[in-house]
């Protein structure tokens, strides 16, 4: 089978529970984007199959010139389990409690946080720091730096540069390689960690969440630096216009519950949506509609 250029790291099912009602059902469903940047200009109806979309993202190059397609692959297999029961996640009642659901929606969760191409710029910019860092270092006499440990947090953690050259010499495909192998090693076990957390879903009757190119937003009320395992970090996913899954730490209070989405508090959720994602709002919804809700909310907090 052919393998797609153009790789989705939103997926195409997933998007169109976000689509207008009018092109929902139809073979060309379409979504409201809206961009932070200025320079993309006023928001436009497009295509899904126009949006988070890159290519060769998940399909790096190997020494031969070869593209490896593993993760590619595994993501299509992933993505096809879940489009069977999105549906009944988007828009009814599922059992939160039915350990085949949590494992696969904190897997889906779980990837999708992973998978972004922020996560890749990241690896970039990692890389530049670090060699930039160890080239200001004393050399050894082939070229490596000469350290053998830093201290980070008052610990000592020892520095393997036996691979400094390789390293220092990391390209395009090198940096994508590392990408997609944090996505496969790292999956699992977030999953789990989702798993462990109390899970809700807030509900309306008609079409109001939006969605954005970063879905996966996570939140904490006293941390500015944390990550999804760190204790009272809240995940909220939106699943479709009418279903938001949170994920939190509150074990004291009834776990597997639909809570109708309170008066008021849509602008709240779609503000801290959008706020998360990385360029793109997506909605079903007219954006000045969206925009304006969110507006109102914010000014009852002034």
């Amino acid at each position: 089978m052919s393998q797609p250029k153009n790789q989705h790291w939103v997926p195409r099912f997933y998007l169109r529970y976000f689509t207008t009602p009018e092109t929902y059902s139809t073979d060309e469903p379409q979504a409201w984007i809206f961009s932070k940047d200025d320079k993309d200009g006023d928001e436009s109806i497009t295509n899904i199959k126009n949006i988070c979309t890159k290519r060769f993202l998940y399909s790096p190059k190997n020494d031969a010139g070869q593209r490896n397609w593993a993760l590619e692959t595994k993501l299509e297999g992933l993505e096809s389990l879940l489009s069977k029961i999105w549906e009944q996640l988007a828009d009814d009642f599922v059992d939160l409690s039915n350990p085949a659901i949590r494992k696969a929606l904190s897997l889906f969760v779980a990837v999708m946080y992973l998978r972004h191409p922020d996560a890749l710029k990241e690896v970039r910019d990692v890389h530049k720091k670090l060699v930039g860092l160890y080239e200001q270092t004393p050399k050894r006499p082939d070229g490596t730096p000469d350290i053998e440990s830093i201290e980070i947090n008052g610990e000592l953690i020892d520095v393997d540069v036996s691979d400094w050259h390789e390293y220092q010499a990391w390209g395009i495909d090198d940096h994508q390689k590392f990408f997609v192998d944090q996505v496969q090693h790292q999956a699992t076990n977030l999953a789990e960690i989702l798993t462990k957390k109390r899970w809700s879903i807030v509900l309306t009757e008609s079409n109001q969440f939006i969605t954005t190119d970063k879905p996966v937003f996570k939140q904490h009320q006293e941390k500015e630096i944390f990550g999804v395992g760190t204790e009272g970090t809240v995940i909220i996913f939106p699943l479709s216009q009418r279903r938001l899954l949170v994920m939190d730490d509150l074990h004291d209070e009834p776990a597997n519950q639909y809570y109708p989405l309170k008066p008021g508090a849509l602008g709240a959720f779609n503000y801290g949506i959008w706020r998360n994602g990385s360029r793109f709002m997506i909605s079903g919804r007219p954006i000045p509609e969206v925009l304006n809700e969110i507006v109102s909310w914010g000014d009852t907090k002034r």
